[in-house]
């Protein structure tokens, strides 16, 4: 009996002592500062920059902290997790590491990222997506400019310069248009950025597209008064007016007198028409002339070409009329 006692006895100070241990285990402390991301996760210089990590394994145990809509709601709200758990949208423009507005073209262009082989470590070696399941080819006609898928088509990029103008063109073909960071010139397609095709100049070229459409369509790049509008090249530079291909100074007869004189007036017709009332240029030869051969309005009057011949005999009417004057190119014989 006494030894229980005494037990008793002893194991009241180890009870107390128990008690209070407890009552310190239960008082509430700070939570400990816990990160699952090492101090140097949001360093770009560091080997363990998350974008590193990324790169290499992809988003996907991203979301047990961050989400898995990467802490962005359905209506494309920025949130954050319920315990402050920032989410991938305060600095991405997605979950796929690019940064805010990296989807405009100033900001992942060619321009301002040259090496499009970066793109590889995310989209794959073929751009067609890689881990981040993202096609280069769902914006782009490849994977080494901005250009939208089709942008080959005169209907899409020669669209575009026209409305734009070809300054846009310059980030990724240089300033000189013959390649810059893509590599590729403007002249491998074109006559100068402009958008006209190789040998434009050349009046086969040029020439006969206005014969056929007219030159309203010249207005787009050239202006409405043809004085160079965005392209900064004036019709006016290398012909007479916008009207047709004839060259500065036509007007004056030793210019175009002197041509219909040795070709005749066949090749007016493309563009004055066949009866040389106007055609596509809206310009009647008859306006000036008394006829496609040349001769000023009132020629046919004695007093208009016979005062010339008293002045200047018969032979530059042999020019049209021909050597034997019944007729040479003109068809018209002075016999009539």
């Amino acid at each position: 009996m006494a030894s229980t006692t005494n037990l008793r006895r002893a194991g009241l100070p180890l009870l107390l002592l128990a008690l209070a241990a407890l009552a310190a285990c239960v008082e509430r402390v700070d939570d400990p500062d816990l990160k699952a991301h090492p101090a140097s996760w949001n360093d770009t210089d560091h080997e363990e920059f998350h974008g590193e990590y990324v790169k290499e394994s992809g988003v996907v145990s991203c979301s047990p902290c961050h989400g898995d809509e990467y802490s962005r709601g359905d209506d494309g709200e920025y949130l954050q997790g319920d315990d402050g758990t920032p989410g991938c949208w305060d600095c991405h423009d997605g979950p796929g590491g690019h940064p805010v507005a990296w989807v405009e073209y100033d900001a992942h262009g060619a321009a301002a990222n040259p090496d499009a082989e970066s793109c590889t470590d995310c989209h794959g070696d073929d751009y067609l997506g890689g881990w981040s399941l993202v096609s280069c080819y769902e914006c782009h006609d490849g994977p080494t400019g901005a250009h939208p898928d089709g942008w080959v088509a005169a209907d899409q990029h020669g669209a575009a310069v026209r409305v734009d103008g070809a300054a846009g063109c310059t980030g990724c073909h240089g300033e000189d248009y013959l390649g810059g960071t893509s590599e590729v010139s403007c002249d491998q397609c074109h006559d100068g950025p402009g958008g006209h095709p190789t040998d434009w100049a050349l009046a086969a070229q040029h020439g006969a597209e206005v014969d056929a459409n007219g030159s309203v369509s010249c207005t787009d790049c050239h202006g409405d008064d043809y004085l160079g509008g965005w392209s900064l090249v004036s019709c006016y530079e290398c012909h007479d007016g916008p009207t047709g291909a004839h060259p500065d100074g036509w007007v004056a007869a030793d210019q175009h007198g002197a041509a219909v004189r040795a070709d005749g007036a066949e090749s007016c017709e493309s563009c004055h028409g066949a009866d040389y009332l106007g055609g596509t240029s809206g310009v009647s030869c008859f306006v000036c002339h008394d006829g496609p051969g040349g001769h000023p309005t009132g020629w046919a009057e004695a007093v208009q070409h016979g005062a010339d011949v008293e002045t200047n005999g018969t032979l530059d009417c042999s020019d049209c009329h021909g050597l034997d004057f019944t007729g040479g190119w003109s068809t018209v014989s002075c016999y009539t």
